[in-house]
């Protein structure tokens, strides 16, 4: 309890100082000018280990430490003269003191002495981002330890900055998660090969998607298949199951019953209905989708969504990924997907 008061703290603190399974399926891609697809980008990703920065503090000098770190991170997380704030610097040595964030910090440098391969994932992804979005900008990446906190996202976004908490990316087996509580369900995406992805799933995608009141089923389903898609295309090498954050068995009961499951939903009328039960069933994170058994996979609207939004790309080749994200109609949409999943026996 001491340690998430001591987050909590440094968190406001902060704010009020300031927010196929194993094969590779060919998607369709969203059309691109001429000069976009010869235009190659300089991309250069920068990853500030945050965490990391603040353990090689002096702990007998944490105001002038802390100042000589202002300016290389936002303000939401040092603000001017917050070295001068006796509240804040109590509240950051006692998060450098706690037992449990330094444990943390001790089995993510062990895990992640560098974090190379994320660079270099994102540099990939980002070349293929800003050809879609020329006009935009590669964030700046954060690295940071939350305290494993369920209700913060292990990615989140302020501004044009990226933020990861690294302590949410352990390995689903790691053993202050079930300490925490945390539903096995759920720590499953705590991997590594989850962190780039959940940069554009989490983040990225936000930027891209309208301000549109999400009321029935269907528009929820392709509001989190415009997020899957959305990634898809700017990691082309990563396979749908990993993109969805599926098991090899989820994955493969999805893709098997594909069909029976949009039939059923069209005849129970889910596709369509406002009932807030309903909506949460098909996307919400759950172990599985209640209605389809405890064999299936949790988000299955997701899944749906993310099929619809292929079969549109596909019939439409000429409509842009930012066009794409900003269409709302989503009985249009589905209309002219000609989505018609296959029955299989």
């Amino acid at each position: 309890m001491q340690m998430k008061r001591t987050i909590s703290l440094l968190l406001l603190c902060a704010l009020i100082c300031c927010a196929a399974c194993h094969r590779k399926e060919k998607v369709a891609t969203p059309s691109m000018t001429a000069e976009q697809k010869t235009k190659v980008k300089n991309v250069e990703v920068k990853i500030f280990r945050y965490e990391q920065a603040l353990f090689a503090l002096d702990r007998k000098n944490l105001p002038r430490g802390v100042e000589q770190l202002y300016g290389q991170v936002p303000e939401i997380l040092i603000a001017k003269n917050s070295w001068k704030n006796t509240e804040y610097m109590g509240a950051l040595q006692g998060y450098l003191s706690d037992t449990v964030i330094k444990v943390l910090y001790r089995d993510t440098q062990k895990q992640y002495p560098n974090l190379n391969d994320l660079q270099r994932q994102l540099t990939a992804a980002f070349k293929i981002y800003l050809t879609h979005f020329p006009d935009d900008s590669v964030p700046q990446i954060i690295t940071m330890i939350s305290g494993i906190d369920i209700q913060k996202p292990n990615v989140w976004g302020y501004d044009n900055t990226v933020f990861i908490n690294l302590d949410m990316y352990l390995g689903a087996d790691y053993k202050n998660y079930s300490a925490a509580q945390i539903p096995k369900f759920i720590s499953a995406r705590y991997e590594r090969k989850y962190m780039a992805t959940d940069c554009f799933t989490k983040v990225m995608v936000y930027k891209h998607l309208p301000d549109k009141t999400l009321v029935s089923s269907l528009d929820n389903m392709l509001y989190e298949g415009k997020k899957l898609f959305f990634t898809q295309i700017m990691f082309p090498n990563t396979s749908e199951m990993d993109i969805l954050g599926y098991s090899p068995e989820k994955y493969e009961w999805a893709k098997k019953y594909e069909g029976q499951v949009w039939q059923y939903m069209m005849e129970k009328n889910m596709i369509y209905s406002k009932d807030e039960d309903v909506i949460r069933q098909l996307v919400d994170e759950t172990p599985f989708t209640r209605v389809f058994g405890n064999q299936s996979p949790g988000r299955l609207g997701a899944y749906i969504g993310l099929q619809i939004i292929k079969s549109y790309v596909k019939q439409h080749p000429e409509t842009s990924l930012k066009d794409l994200m900003l269409r709302t109609d989503s009985q249009k949409i589905l209309s002219e997907s000609y989505y018609k999943p296959v029955l299989k026996k």
